[in-house]
Order: structure tokens, then sequence, then C-alpha cells
């Protein structure tokens, strides 16, 4: 989550502190924590994913599967007591996720500081590859919901003939906030990230396509920007 929506967070709900952890079905739950005693600074306590518990491990790997330098961007792995066995009935996946040495691949980007704070940057399926240049859609999620009329926005990708792939946004807006168009989002971008990071088709919606659970889906919004902009409905004018 943003720090700015969890800064909002802590001043509006009747609580002592807001963190952010880091997990999945596959290790159990929560496998790193921000409510580390004393961890004060918004930096770590809000904007990153908190620390390793205790008596886990965690290390941000490169294709080959060794730990990259401090500051540098990686998959995150994850390896102790609560990782998974393997998918029921499934081992193929099973050796895809889980290593010889009992690492588990998550499939998510992610860095580490020297401080041994964990940060999320994407998801592997996710990130866009727009004409040989790796773009991450949070990065891109993360300044659009700077815009004072933002209250979400979900950055993806859909085929493209030149570039491979091409930048998309779907954008809600809070409520009652004055008028906004896609073009003032674009113009609000302009300055703040690399021209190429600019979705080209920005779609402003009432409501995102998610899972039963509350999980946006993804691949559902670019099949729908896909047959608009077939149907000739370009949301970008």
């Amino acid at each position: 989550m943003h720090i700015s929506f969890l800064r909002q967070l802590e001043k509006e709900i009747p609580i002592t502190r807001v963190s952010q952890g880091y997990g999945m079905t596959e290790n159990g739950g929560l496998f790193t924590s921000g409510m580390s005693a004393g961890d004060e600074d918004p930096k770590h306590r809000l904007g990153s994913l908190g620390k390793c518990m205790q008596g886990l491990e965690v290390k941000i790997a490169d294709e080959q599967g060794n730990a990259v330098p401090i500051g540098q961007q990686g998959e995150i792995w994850m390896r102790g007591f609560p990782i998974m066995l393997g998918y029921d009935n499934d081992p193929e996946k099973t050796k895809e996720t889980l290593t010889p040495s009992g690492w588990l691949r998550t499939g998510d980007e992610g860095k580490m500081d020297e401080d041994g704070y964990l940060y999320f940057i994407s998801r592997r399926k996710e990130m866009i590859i727009r004409g040989g240049v790796n773009i991450y859609p949070v990065e891109i999620e993360n300044v659009i919901i700077e815009h004072p009329s933002v209250a979400e926005a979900q950055v993806f990708s859909i085929p493209d003939q030149r570039y491979g792939e091409e930048v998309c946004a779907w954008i809600k807006l809070k409520p009652n906030a004055p008028k906004c168009e896609p073009n003032d989002i674009t113009e609000f971008l302009t300055d703040k990230i690399a021209f190429f990071k600019i979705p080209k088709h920005i779609r402003i919606v009432d409501k995102l396509i998610m899972t039963p659970t509350g999980k946006v889906q993804k691949f559902k919004l670019s099949e729908s920007m896909l047959n608009e902009l077939k149907e000739g409905g370009d949301s970008k004018k």
C-alpha cells in the first residue's frame, strides 16, 4: 500500500500504529513484519514490508538463485519452517516453485536495504516489457494516486504490434472529486515519470474487476480494454 494512504489511516482510525507485512498461502501466512519494537521511522514501518520474522530467511535472488547486493532488485525468495511441502497432486508446479535446498520462489520482485527491511517492487507476471524496457506497474500506480482526485489506480498492459506491450491504466476517483479526465492524468504524469511509462490508454471507472476476495483481476482489465479498443473506444482522447 502507498505510504500516503497508510499515513491517512493512522490519522483517521483510532489505532496505535500501522505497518505492513508480507506473506502468501505457500508460506502459511505472514513472513515479514513492520511491527518491530521501536520502529518509528515511517520509511521502514510504512514504506517497507518489514523485516523477516525470527527463525525465517528471506533473500533477493538473481536468475541463478544467488543473493544480489544490498539495494539491488531481484526475486524474493523465502525459507523456513512454515514453507509448504508442495502443491497437492502438482509435482511440476512444486518443482518450479521450491528449490532442492528449501527456498520458495515467490514470483515477486523486491529489494532489501542495509537494515534488512524488505521492499516490494512488482509481481513478475505483471511486469510490462515495452520496447525491450522493463516497466513495473506499482511504480506508476504510486505516482498516479498522488493526484488529488484519484482514489485508486491499476496499471497493466495490452499487446502492441510495435512495442510488444503497451501501458494502460484504470482509475477510480475519490467521492465528490473535481472532474478529472484521462488527459488530466497524462499531464500530471508528464514531469514525474519517464515518457514511455505514461499509460497510452487511460480509463476513468466507477469500479474495478475483482475476485470475490477483493483482489483486482488485471488480466480481466486487459481483456476489457482490448475489447473496448477493438470497438473504437480509445479511453484517452
